[in-house]
């Protein structure tokens, strides 16, 4: 039985030894299969024409007209036979120095590359050939390093080289690959003159070497950027040189001994200033939603730049028919969206920009001030809160903590409406609303609105979170233009935020390969806000933007365009903003210090080139119009009522407007509230000597607005009734006709129904009696009334009557040239 057991053991090892290696084995042959059928389909497609094509990435407009080619498409392409040899053999030494003895393949090579990695614990050296870089630059330029895909270099390579010549394949390397920093250092021509000035055939040996020395990581030897790294990787490829035969001992160290510095331009070349905003924008868009590097990979970018917008914002950044307002040490940022769909049409990334310069239109953060107002605290408000666009907003004083925060004008203006709350941009009322709204619905859920609209709140941008102070732009960094051209763009745009976009897609060129943005974009649309809350803060914004009474906003206005804007200005006016949109298009305009305590002051450039842009859309016509939504409900509504109520009967006319609510949230009750004017505590009238009624009233106090009005009346009848803007004046009636004059005067509401008490004069005119006319002769005797008299004194005799005033039961007695003038006090 023993015998037996261990049998059975020996065989049950065996036969699970057996199964190990068949799984092995299949395992083997499946993970052969899988790499090979891996290599084969990044292979399948090689095709030569796509090796030795000599194009570059280009960039089309909305219109499909290309406004930019990558590197040597902006130059010249360089043929094999107008390379100096002094650069051919640079290249050789510093990249591959078997390239014209291997068939695209160097296995001495990939073994000296691996033992210096060992050697050094890390990947110091590289083992690609150059045919290899050039195939990995055409098929693989942002692909991860593989087994596969290293498998499949290799035998392009090899096919490569079979199919074509090398002097073809090092013409294509050296006018596909970056020599620095730049996108104006892609291929050899535009090196040379970026670096140089000169043509590549005007190349000398030590230029020559810097330029091969930059191949192996362009970032980083590039000399305008570090003159002592680009010097030692010159110094290091002209020993290389000489190792390999190429130049002398005397010739290495005499070319040693040149100066970086004595080789190159006083500045690099002048970038194309073209566009340079926008391509900047796509190329760094592209970078990010494809993962592929047009300035690596050949491809057709299609985007939605607006020709017209796009010359005009490069314009205002050179200053060609624009003049700033303010120069020394400010800057300016822009852009101008599509509000139906987010696509970017135009943008002005600073002054004077050229391509890679510090971006301010999308990458720069900078505190919003007031032009955060009706996105973080009135759109809310309606969103939440259910608001009309009737409400009334609270402009009192305001105290949190320490921090006690003022209106720009150091007053409060109690019970406001929106419009004028927004229009004359009172942080007060702003700060309440916000707070109003933030204690109904939290922080969490008010600071999720605000991502939701695509603004940054993570742990490196406005980092530490929302509090009050954002109510009114205090934000930590802040926003871009972007950002908010994209936030206007939802208001305009029924409440949905798609992010804005540049690019429409892209085409690979070498292998057709397509990759949509747009689509995406549109795809990934949400509903940032209601329609209903787009509709109500729109109405809002429209309106006093239209309105004329707000001098921010006049110029804009005027067009008629059904713009909605906010203006934005920062503490010590460091920053200014001014965003606006219409029913096509959104943009937003910064302008502020880049210095430190530069303020603005009264100057505002923000304001300016926003206008410019909105006068430039003018005139391109606008094309659509704004939605009403089916939420919505137009109704009257008792002006300062909260829960909001309907006006009845006795509710003053000056007391009702008509307003939008959210359906569902109309007024719930009738008005029943009593209304009066305040009393009329004093009212006189009295002649002047040119026989005018002048009046004077107690001056109104009250809460509505009034007018003055006086009636006259003579004989029982009304002879004249006027209207005065003022608490006195004279009145343009004379009475004609002796006796009796009744003077009665009262306050009216202005544009409403409502009359206050009325208090009554009285004033009396006789008839006057005739003057005696008396004349002296020339012999000195007196004429009376035609008879001469021996006298030589003039006597004229005036009679001095009694003016009887009875005010209110009170005689007095006064002289008045002959004349009995009786007034009477009666209230009414």
């Amino acid at each position: 039985m023993k015998i037996l057991k261990n049998k059975s053991n020996k065989l049950s090892r065996q036969k699970i030894i057996k199964i190990v290696i068949s799984i092995l084995c299949v395992a083997l042959i499946g993970g052969g299969f899988y790499m090979g059928f891996s290599v084969f389909q990044q292979i399948k497609d090689f095709d030569i024409k796509n090796l030795t094509a000599t194009s570059t990435s280009r960039v089309l407009d909305a219109n499909g007209n290309v406004i930019y080619k990558f590197g040597t498409a902006a130059g010249e392409y360089v043929k094999y036979d107008e390379l100096p040899e002094v650069l051919v053999d640079a290249v050789v030494s510093a990249e591959d120095s078997r390239y014209f003895i291997h068939d695209g393949f160097d296995i001495p090579r990939i073994i000296k590359a691996f033992m210096t990695n060992i050697t050094h614990r890390g990947t110091i050296a590289g083992g690609s050939t150059i045919t290899q870089q050039l195939i990995k630059k055409t098929y693989y330029p942002d692909e991860e390093r593989t087994i596969q895909r290293k498998l499949g270099e290799v035998i392009l390579s090899i096919e490569a080289t079979k199919q074509t010549s090398k002097k073809k394949v090092m013409e294509l390397y050296l006018n596909k690959i970056y020599f620095g920093r730049s996108q104006q250092t892609i291929g050899i021509y535009s090196a040379s003159h970026y670096y140089f000035d000169k043509n590549p055939q005007d190349l000398t040996l030590p230029e020559a070497a810097l330029l091969a020395g930059a191949i192996n990581s362009p970032y980083w030897y590039d000399p305008f950027t570090d003159l002592n790294k680009a010097t030692n990787r010159r110094n290091t490829i002209i020993n290389l040189m000489y190792q390999h035969g190429y130049i002398t001992k005397e010739q290495c160290e005499a070319t040693k001994k040149v100066p970086v510095a004595n080789t190159l331009k006083s500045n690099p070349i002048a970038q194309n200033k073209d566009y340079a905003s926008y391509v900047d924008r796509v190329v760094r868009e592209v970078k990010e939603k494809t993962n592929y590097d047009p300035t690596k990979t050949n491809m057709t970018i299609y985007t939605y730049m607006d020709t017209d917008i796009q010359t005009r914002l490069d314009d205002i950044s050179e200053s060609n028919n624009y003049n700033y307002i303010r120069t020394n040490g400010t800057q300016v940022g822009s852009a101008v969206v599509s509000a139906k769909d987010g696509r970017i049409v135009g943008l002005l990334s600073a002054r004077d920009y050229k391509n890679g310069m510090m971006d301010y239109a999308y990458r720069s953060y900078h505190q919003p001030g007031s032009s955060i107002k009706p996105i973080l605290d009135y759109a809310p408000a309606f969103e939440y809160l259910y608001w009309s666009t009737g409400h009334t907003a609270d402009d009192s004083d305001f105290s949190q903590g320490g921090w006690s925060p003022k209106n720009w004008d150091k007053q409060t203006h109690g019970d406001v409406s929106l419009e004028e709350a927004l229009g004359n941009s009172w942080n007060l009322a702003a700060i309440h609303t916000f707070v109003t709204v933030e204690k109904e619905i939290g922080k969490n859920r008010l600071q999720n609105w605000l991502k939701n609209l695509g603004y940054t709140i993570n742990d490196k941008v406005n980092k530490n979170g929302l509090n009050t102070s954002w109510a009114i732009g205090g934000w930590d960094d802040g926003v871009t233009p972007l950002q908010q051209a994209a936030a206007y763009a939802t208001i305009s745009n029924g409440g949905t935020y798609i992010e804005p976009h540049a690019v429409d897609k892209i085409v690979i060129n070498t292998t057709g390969e397509t990759v949509n943005i747009d689509k995406d974009a549109q795809a990934n649309a949400k509903q940032a806000m209601s329609e209903a809350t787009a509709f109500l803060i729109r109405q809002v914004m429209t309106d006093y933007v239209k309105s004329g009474n707000y001098s921010s906003y006049t110029s804009v206005g005027a067009l008629d365009d059904d713009i909605g804007a906010k203006t934005g200005t920062t503490n010590d006016a460091k920053d200014k903003w001014f965003c606006a949109y219409n029913p096509d298009y959104a943009w937003a305009t910064w302008n502020g210090g880049t210095e430190k305590g530069i303020s603005l002051g009264n100057t505002n450039d923000a304001k300016k080139i926003s206008e410019d842009i909105a006068r430039l859309l003018h005139k391109k016509g606008v094309k659509n119009k704004y939605k009403t939504p089916d939420t919505v409900v137009e109704e009257k509504m008792v002006i300062g009522s909260y829960p909001y109520k309907s006006p009845s009967a006795s509710t003053p006319s000056s007391m009702i407007r008509d307003a939008w609510f959210v359906k569902g949230h109309t007024p719930g009750e009738k008005d029943t509230k009593s209304y009066a004017l305040e009393e009329l505590s004093s009212f006189d009238a009295a002649l002047t000597e040119s026989k005018q009624i002048q009046v004077s009233f107690s001056a109104y106090n009250g809460q509505y607005e009034v007018e003055y009005i006086v009636t006259v009346e003579h004989n029982g009848q009304t002879v004249a009734t006027q209207t005065l803007s003022s608490n006195t004046g004279t009145l343009s009636y004379h009475p004609s006709e002796t006796g009796v004059y009744r003077i009665t005067g009262y306050y009216k509401q202005k544009d409403g129904s409502m009359s206050s008490n009325k208090i009554s004069k009285e004033i009396t005119i006789q008839e006057e009696k005739p003057e005696e006319n008396e004349n002296t002769t020339q012999n000195g005797s007196t004429t009376t009334n035609g008879t001469n008299n021996n006298q030589t004194t003039n006597n004229n005799t005036n009679n001095n009557n009694t003016n009887t005033n009875n005010t209110t039961g009170t005689e007095q007695n006064n002289q008045n040239n002959g004349q009995t003038n009786g007034q009477q006090t009666t209230q009414q």
